[in-house]
């Protein structure tokens, strides 16, 4: 399996290429590099803010808000690429944002500035981390609740209204969305970041990838 996963810079893919390596030969693509690669599996990573134009609206924390405006154009190409042809997305922090917005949903531009505990979701030096409740498929997985790493000032403030089967899987105890699916789509996104974070939720998450991509050929 060829696995396209995109990245700002290559340094920053290191832990998305060990972490997805087990499942097939990896490529890194970034906003500089003039090719569009064949791939069989998108892997969405963390980064930058999306810009908000993409969700009908202006940036209202310029102090707090960045964006990579040539990343955005980069992910929506190869997501739209990836739904065509029937490719499996996963999107990881950033990756669940750009997903979010590419099927017509919107984000909280700063969750400190919009009414949440940002100090859960992003402290200063590393990640992070605090419990999530899992629902549907993860729950059976993963049980009811859990502990996750996070690192992140935005996240789903609207999720699309289609496709019909898009449906949550977590949820943080401020009621984040932290985790969904759609099978009809292919595409599994969550909001925190197993790659830097090797722990039994990590490991099982892999192995819920690998499921998940199988089942939905």
């Amino acid at each position: 399996m060829r696995i396209l996963i995109t990245a700002s810079k290559r340094e920053k893919a290191k832990n998305y290429v060990n972490y997805f390596s087990p499942l097939g030969e990896v490529d890194v693509i970034t906003p500089e590099e003039a090719r569009m690669p064949e791939f069989d599996f998108l892997v969405l990573s963390g980064g930058e803010d999306v810009h908000p134009k993409y969700y009908g609206e202006e940036i209202r924390y310029p102090d707090l808000v960045e964006v990579n405006e040539g990343r955005d154009r980069m992910e929506l190409t190869l997501i739209g690429r990836a739904l065509q042809r029937r490719r499996p997305v996963v999107g990881i922090c950033r990756g669940i944002q750009i997903l979010t917005v590419f099927l017509g949903g919107r984000l909280y531009q700063d969750l400190g500035m919009e009414g949440f505990n940002a100090g859960m979701h992003r402290v200063k030096e590393g990640d992070a981390y605090h419990p999530v409740k899992f629902f549907g498929e993860f729950r059976e997985i993963f049980g009811e609740s859990g502990e996750v790493n996070s690192r992140h000032h935005q996240g789903i403030k609207d999720l699309p209204a289609a496709p019909p089967d898009l449906v949550v899987l977590a949820r943080s105890d401020d009621g984040l969305i932290e985790a969904f699916r759609s099978e009809s789509l292919r595409v599994l996104a969550v909001q925190w970041h197993p790659e830097r974070h090797r722990s039994p939720i990590s490991e099982r998450l892999l192995e819920y990838v690998r499921e998940f991509i199988g089942r939905t050929e």
